[in-house]
């Protein structure tokens, strides 16, 4: 009875909503800071949205290749995925490592990381921003998660 009074009492838009998840799943396979800022936006208007039209919602950023470089602090040296320790990401790591970490610990985003490429630069699993979770193939994961319905997001330069 309460749950059904609640409901009258919502815009027709949020009443809708209830019982509705939102599941995306964001690529996150280039270098560029920008545009990993660019994203995070996006990610932060979303998880708003969602969250002010009471929709529940599973957010995921599955990190392979290039992107590798957003979970960690280490500079990847040697690696095809090598940052510049003078160059414009160094200079923003702190800020998105802080924007993308308070998406998972206030907004349950979730972090998934392609272990091909985790195997490619020899890192163990504690070298990266925790909580992450370790898929087979970052590619394949995107797939099979987009043959389970979500959205495969993608975040382009402005």
């Amino acid at each position: 009875m309460l749950f059904s009074v609640l409901l009258l009492a919502l815009p027709a838009s949020q009443a809708q909503a209830f019982g509705e998840e939102r599941n995306n799943a964001w690529h996150v396979g280039f270098d560029d800071p920008s545009q990993f800022s660019s994203m995070l936006g996006s990610i932060n208007s979303m998880v708003e949205a969602y969250e002010n039209r009471l929709i529940d919602y599973d957010i995921r950023l599955v990190f392979r290749a290039q992107g590798i470089r957003f979970v960690t602090d280490d500079n990847l040296e040697g690696s095809p995925f090598e940052v510049d320790p003078d160059g414009e990401f160094a200079e923003e790591r702190e800020e998105l490592r802080s924007r993308l970490m308070q998406l998972v610990n206030m907004h349950d985003v979730r972090l998934e990381l392609c272990d091909s490429t985790r195997a490619a630069v020899g890192l163990d699993m504690d070298a990266f921003y925790q909580p992450i979770e370790r898929v087979d193939s970052g590619i394949v994961q995107l797939g099979d998660l987009h043959h389970d319905g979500y959205a495969v997001m993608h975040a382009y330069r402005n």
